[in-house]
Order: C-alpha cells, then structure tokens, then sequence
C-alpha cells in the first residue's frame, strides 16, 4: 500500500495501568487472579472457533450484559475500557487538528471502537459515506 506511517503510542502506560489496576478493590482483583486461568482453561477444553466469535462481537449500543458488567465492578470497566478510551480519543482529537487530509489506521480492539465513533460523529459531526471493514481475527469460520 506503501502509505507514509507514523506509530502514535494511544493506550495508557504500565505504569498508569498499575495505578489504574491497584484502585480495584483487593477482592475482585485476587478473584480475577484465580477466575482467569480457570475460564482460559474451561474455553481451551469446550469452546470452538463459532462460540469465541459470537461472544466477541460488539455492537453501537451496550447490550444489557456489557451494563451489568460494568454495574458489577465500575473499577475494572475504568481500568479495561473508560481509560484506554480516553487515551485513544485524545490521540485522535490531536490528529483532527491538523488540516491535512490523511488515513488513519486504528489498532484496537472492537469494544473500543465505539468511543471512535462517539467522537467523530458527535463532536466532529463525520458522517459515514464509505466504510470497509478490515477482519483482523475471524473466529467464526474454521
């Protein structure tokens, strides 16, 4: 494609998530511990390609299940999604002001997405002529 690239760092520092990480009550954070190798174990031993995809998948709106998720535990919602979204944002917006037409390509995953467009619809008032969707990882067809 031989497009001139310029690497923008848009997603918090260790150090940031550490600080964000140790805000999360002791409790659910040695849950999480515990919880992760044995549901990375469950999925290894039961789950298919079809079943990873479908529960991957992201929508504009928040499903109920992404509300009572965040509900659950709103410091770990802050830590994965709200703060890394607000470094992706304001790398974009840092880009928007320049006058330049140019492409830009965004390296993250789907549920962030939504901030994207949050930003370009509502406070730059994009509207959506054309789009392509690029399929990094397709879970769904083995």
């Amino acid at each position: 494609m031989g497009l001139p690239a310029r690497l923008v760092h848009a997603d918090v520092t260790a150090t940031e998530f550490e600080e964000s990480w140790s805000q999360i009550p002791w409790r659910f954070r040695l849950a999480i511990v515990f919880v992760a190798p044995l549901y990375g174990a469950y999925l290894y031993l039961t789950a298919t390609r079809e079943s990873i995809g479908k529960t991957l998948k992201t929508e504009d709106v928040p499903s109920s299940h992404d509300e009572a998720r965040a509900d659950l535990m709103p410091e770990l919602e802050e830590v994965m999604l709200a703060g890394r979204d607000a470094k992706l944002v304001a790398a974009l917006e840092s880009l928007m002001d320049v006058e330049a037409p140019k492409t830009v390509g965004i390296v993250y995953g789907a549920a962030h997405m939504k901030a994207v467009t949050n930003l370009l619809i509502g406070k730059y008032r994009y509207r959506i002529g054309e789009s392509e969707w690029l399929t990094v990882f397709d879970y769904g067809n083995a």
